[in-house]
């Protein structure tokens, strides 16, 4: 799957070419390899019954953990003033899946997203879950075709503007609360995906959050954050419950 103008488009209403040529303007970037740049647009309809490389998942994965590692940097070096918990509602808060959704879609990707024709049926009802998955994805690309200065530069023009102290100041979501919990105990919460049900379009993840090794709660969503968040609010019920 590339962008080469030989390659047949999976959704014919923007030519693989173009579509390249559109994301690329967006990203202010030119990918040196085309083939990830189209892979980081591509939803998981789109490629049913071939490997996973294929859609944008793999790429998402790494993107969700880079997109994590810059924040995390731009929010130390921007507020040297701020505890971890105040950095960890600010780094919660710009990367939740409403946000990096929002941000896509008024960036122009919802346009750009190659959706098989089982998604297209839906009426794109995944739409802005997928919008949130191409976000990291694209950092990803990024990442990988240009370097992690690459997708620091383009992480701070798209989210830049959102990187506030008052962000601090919001009230916690169950992660960040979870973490700031945890972090009193010198313990730091993973998450891990443990079963994925459903069609592309209506996805289904199964998220365990651990405490060093151990599971302490489990959440569903259709994405990976409302997963997590709900396996946050599980794992802070029993937390308050044995206090």
């Amino acid at each position: 799957m590339s962008c080469d103008p030989a390659s047949p488009p999976i959704s014919q209403s923007v030519p693989d070419e173009r579509r390249c040529e559109l994301a690329e303007k967006i990203l202010g970037y030119r990918f040196k390899d085309r083939s990830l740049l189209y892979r980081a647009l591509t939803h998981p309809s789109a490629v049913l019954g071939e490997e996973s490389d294929e859609s944008y998942e793999r790429l998402e994965f790494l993107g969700d953990a880079v997109l994590g590692m810059i924040i995390s940097r731009l929010v130390y070096d921007r507020f040297p003033h701020l505890d971890e918990g105040g950095m960890t509602r600010i780094k919660v808060a710009l990367v939740s899946g409403q946000r990096l959704s929002a941000i896509a879609e008024e960036l122009g990707f919802s346009k750009l997203i190659v959706f098989g024709s089982s998604e297209k049926g839906t009426g794109n009802r995944g739409l802005v879950s997928a919008l949130e998955d191409i976000y990291e994805a694209l950092v990803a690309a990024l990442t990988l075709d240009g370097g992690i200065d690459v997708a620091t530069a383009w992480i701070e023009r798209s989210l830049g503007d959102y990187i506030s102290p008052d962000l601090a100041d919001e009230p916690s979501s169950p992660k960040s609360l979870l973490q700031e919990t945890l972090q009193m105990q010198h313990v730091t919460p993973t998450y891990e995906v443990v079963r994925t049900e459903g069609p592309p379009h209506r996805r289904m993840f199964t998220v365990n959050v651990l405490a060093s090794g151990a599971v302490i709660g489990q959440g569903k969503g259709h994405s990976k954050k409302d997963a997590e968040a709900a396996a946050a609010a599980e794992a802070l019920k029993d937390l308050t419950a044995d206090s």
